[in-house]
């Protein structure tokens, strides 16, 4: 018996430590839905259109979202490089300033890997929000969106109370399916964090593939190529 209950102490010594219990408060409601599913992280800082054409200056516009009125300003970006990567890449990205809360952290005092999804959704919904799409109004017509696909690369962990940037952009429209590219990067170092690629897919009202619905296209069209 003692034999075993050695055993036992030494299993537990090897076990991964248990994920965070701490809750994140819910954002407040916002009037522009999105056409993703609501995430619990909400954004803190500032959102951004950015271009990753090496020669070109591009045109940012910020929106702060610590305060309730909507404050805006304009800055030129000339040197927009991520390190440890091979951008940049030509293409305009949507850029979200974040910040690491108590609650996104493990007992190891890193963000749980489990929360970068959240960050990357998060995004994805202020890019819906920016363009007009409404989860409403796709849910009214009896069609749908949904995530079929993610895949997530991890370079380097984000600590409590880091800042960083979540870069969006769409790099494929085809048939049902939307291709979504995502980068994560600390700030103000602009180190890579996170890769990731998700695919979206469209269905109808039988939960059936559809074609990418033309109001989504068009807009995504217009931002992205």
């Amino acid at each position: 018996m003692e034999f075993g209950a050695r055993q036992q102490q030494l299993f537990n010594l090897h076990l991964p430590p248990p994920p965070s219990t701490k809750r994140c408060p819910r954002p407040a409601p916002s009037t522009a839905r999105a056409a993703w599913p609501r995430s619990r992280h909400p954004a803190v800082g500032l959102l951004r259109w950015s271009s990753r054409r090496p020669s070109l200056a591009a045109l940012q516009v910020t929106v702060s979202s610590t305060t309730n009125a909507a404050r805006s300003s304009e800055a030129i970006c000339f040197k927009n490089i991520i390190r440890d990567t091979k951008l940049p890449r030509a293409g305009k990205f949507f850029e979200l300033e974040m910040t690491v809360r108590d609650c996104d952290l493990d007992m190891y005092g890193v963000v749980n890997n489990a929360v970068y999804a959240s960050y990357i959704e998060t995004a994805r919904e202020e890019v819906a929000s920016r363009l007009g799409i409404g989860r409403d109004s796709i849910a009214r017509t009896g069609n749908a969106m949904a995530l079929s696909e993610l895949k997530l690369n991890y370079f380097t962990p984000l600590k409590r109370g880091a800042r960083f940037v979540v870069m969006v952009r769409v790099i494929q429209i085809k048939r049902a399916r939307m291709v979504i590219e995502h980068f994560i990067e600390t700030l103000p170092e602009r180190k890579l964090v996170l890769e990731a690629m998700a695919t979206v897919v469209f269905l109808n009202k039988d939960y059936r593939p559809t074609r990418v619905f033309p109001e989504v296209a068009s807009k995504m069209l217009l931002h992205f190529f």
